[in-house]
């Protein structure tokens, strides 16, 4: 637990005026950053000022929820999960209780929160021509294994669905294997960093050969650079590497938090989350780079699903739509469509007309390194 001792310090915040949409006022508030342990915080309760989501609520004695202004964010204290805006999210640090008021961390508020509120004001997108397709596994490495299938197949199946539908869309897509053949993770990651104006999408299944009852869907990015990886829990000494897919973590959040709404949105599936990891092919990626984690081949139900042709042509479409909302997000400042969008089409969050033009993040510049 972090020391209990703290202090604060004003962090004057400018807003451009397109972001009256949220705010009443024209003025820009000062944030009040507290140092809990060593780590800059700010409270939740300022939080939903910012983004007009009125007061705090106390659903449960741990619980704490936001709404308003077509978004919602509910946290557990002591917690690094997150739900925001209708599916899951995994913090880098607990959201934190101190003298009866929750705080988040600088660092989530910076790498998540913004950049799942506000994508449009996300700077810098790459344009997306091309998309790298990394079927997992292969060769010599099976990959989980269901009563069905071995995960190398059921990846190259779905790769190259996504393929069929992406072509179609007008995107050139390169697979990082078209076969059943072994490729090293470098050379996987080295395929994307080699393609101009590209996005990179490894496709895997998940086990959990301790757990069949372990099920859903899971999406990964990079872990951002003085933040632990989801499985873990503690801060490491490596985990202050700056790594190749730091470049573009934010723009690799953007994209998974786009793929995983159309994900959830469009196939019922246990949500276990957007989370963080250092893989390989995400830490060495030099573009926006995402691992998709879809069901796991250790549970009966999952695998069923994935056996089945038509599921996987749903999935394939489902990725393929996360994609291309990505791509409207990056080259027109489009918002991409979330949960509830897909699931009730009627009620959507924001209107595309009233979205801010594109700008600097929240706070971005301020975050640690």
């Amino acid at each position: 637990m972090p020391s209990s001792g703290s202090f604060s310090s004003r962090l004057p915040l400018r807003l451009a005026a397109a972001a009256l949409l949220v705010l009443a006022a024209a003025a820009a508030p000062a944030w009040e950053v507290k140092t809990f342990g060593g780590r800059d915080h700010v409270g939740l309760d300022e939080i939903g000022a910012f983004y007009g989501l009125g007061e705090v609520q106390s659903p449960t004695a741990t619980t704490r929820a936001l709404h308003g202004n077509g978004r919602d964010l509910a946290a557990t204290i002591n917690n690094r999960e997150m739900r925001i805006n209708g599916v899951k999210h995994w913090l880098a640090f607990p959201v934190m209780e101190v003298g009866g008021k929750a705080y988040v961390s600088r660092l989530d508020l910076g790498k998540t929160i913004e950049p799942a509120f506000r994508p449009t004001r996300i700077p810098n997108f790459p344009a997306v021509t091309t998309v790298v397709l990394d079927p997992g596994h292969g060769g010599r490495d099976n990959g989980a294994r269901s009563p069905y299938e071995n995960e190398k197949n059921f990846t190259l199946d779905v790769a190259r669905r996504v393929r069929n539908a992406l072509q179609k869309a007008g995107l050139r897509v390169i697979l990082t294997r078209n076969t059943d053949s072994f490729v090293e993770l470098a050379d996987r990651a080295a395929v994307g960093n080699r393609a101009k104006n590209a996005i990179f999408v490894s496709l895997h299944f998940n086990a959990a050969d301790s757990n069949p009852s372990a099920s859903g869907f899971e999406i990964f990015c990079v872990t951002p650079r003085g933040a632990p990886s989801t499985a873990y829990e503690q801060t490491r000494e490596r985990d202050m590497v700056a790594e190749n897919g730091n470049d573009h973590d934010i723009h690799s959040f953007a994209l998974a938090n786009a793929i995983y709404h159309s994900m959830e949105g469009r196939i019922p599936m246990f949500d276990r989350g957007v989370k963080r990891a250092r893989f390989a092919v995400l830490r060495q990626s030099q573009i926006p780079a995402v691992l998709i984690e879809g069901g796991f081949l250790t549970n009966a139900s999952d695998a069923r699903k994935v056996a089945t042709k038509s599921w996987r042509d749903s999935y394939a479409a489902a990725i393929v739509g996360g994609i291309l909302e990505y791509k409207k997000l990056a080259e027109r400042h489009i918002p991409p469509r979330e949960v509830s969008a897909y699931q009730h089409p009627e009620s959507v969050r924001i209107p595309v007309a009233a979205a801010p033009p594109p700008g600097p993040a929240l706070g971005l510049r301020d975050l640690p390194e």
